[in-house]
């Protein structure tokens, strides 16, 4: 290296290749989600406030996916336009789908504490049956909802229908499904443990939990989407997946410039004469 560390900036630089091969899930996730970091947190901060009125969660949450959705496919969103035309065009379905959730959670909530404490004073394992059928009904709702929210908003589909898809990923991704589950999960009981040792842990849920659970979420269930429901639909009318058209080469009329990666020839700078530190 040259002294002071001066680099010649004359000299070309390698470039970046082209069909360069797609990273692998857990790289690209985290590669995205730091690109979206500070945008992420104001989404989250948005969806925070659009749920405090509990009955508005299912379209918060269309408006947050929305944004998400953009993200996890590398595309740019405007964080209060964008969340708001998934709140307001969405808000029919999405507003069914988040009270049932509603009262999904408290329904399972209910099962975990009545059945076990019926079984301890009756002794019946009947009430234990029920409580693990509670627990299963809910977990599978839950992993419904990763395809329902994103499909109410990337889909015309009436939500019987999307109900019936999500059911059906739900049990064609299984394996995706517990992982992502899992994970979400455990940034669940992270916050709830951080919390019995410190109530500002909290804080983490209206600034960055419910977007990075989110994105979590979207990021894993979204390619199951296109591939059984959106792609399906595009090649039964011959049609391409519009949401694929950035990932086109741009045609010669279309082109800005026309790329030479690879064919560039060094620059060979004047020669200084001076120390050099090898």
């Amino acid at each position: 290296m040259s002294l002071f560390g001066m680099y010649n900036y004359e000299k070309a630089g390698k470039g970046v290749a082209k069909n360069t091969p797609k990273k692998k899930a857990f790289f690209e996730f985290w590669e995205l989600y730091f690109r979206y970091f500070g945008k992420l947190v104001k989404l989250n901060m948005l969806t925070f406030i659009f749920c405090i009125p509990v009955v508005t969660i299912g379209p918060a949450l269309a408006g947050m996916t929305r944004v998400l959705r953009n993200f996890s496919l590398d595309k740019n969103a405007f964080i209060f336009h964008d969340f708001w035309k998934g709140f307001a065009n969405n808000w029919k379905q999405s507003l069914p789908v988040g009270l049932a959730d509603i009262l999904c959670a408290v329904s399972a909530v209910a099962a975990m504490n009545v059945y076990p404490n019926v079984y301890e004073s009756t002794g019946n394992v009947f009430y234990i049956v029920l409580c693990v059928i509670s627990i299963s009904f809910a977990m599978t709702v839950l992993m419904m909802n990763f395809y329902i929210m994103p499909m109410i908003i990337a889909t015309d589909l009436s939500l019987k229908n999307i109900v019936k898809n999500g059911f059906f990923l739900t049990c064609i991704a299984l394996k995706k499904n517990v992982i992502t589950l899992l994970a979400v999960a455990l940034v669940a009981a992270i916050i709830i443990v951080s919390a019995l040792f410190s109530p500002l842990s909290l804080l983490l849920v209206p600034f960055w939990a419910l977007t990075f659970m989110g994105f979590i979420i979207v990021y894993n269930s979204y390619p199951q989407i296109q591939k059984y429901v959106i792609n399906p639909y595009y090649e039964e009318r011959g049609m391409d997946n519009p949401e694929y058209d950035y990932l086109k080469p741009l045609s010669a009329d279309d082109s800005v410039f026309t790329d030479h990666g690879g064919e560039e020839a060094p620059i060979e700078g004047k020669k200084k004469k001076g120390k050099i530190i090898s």
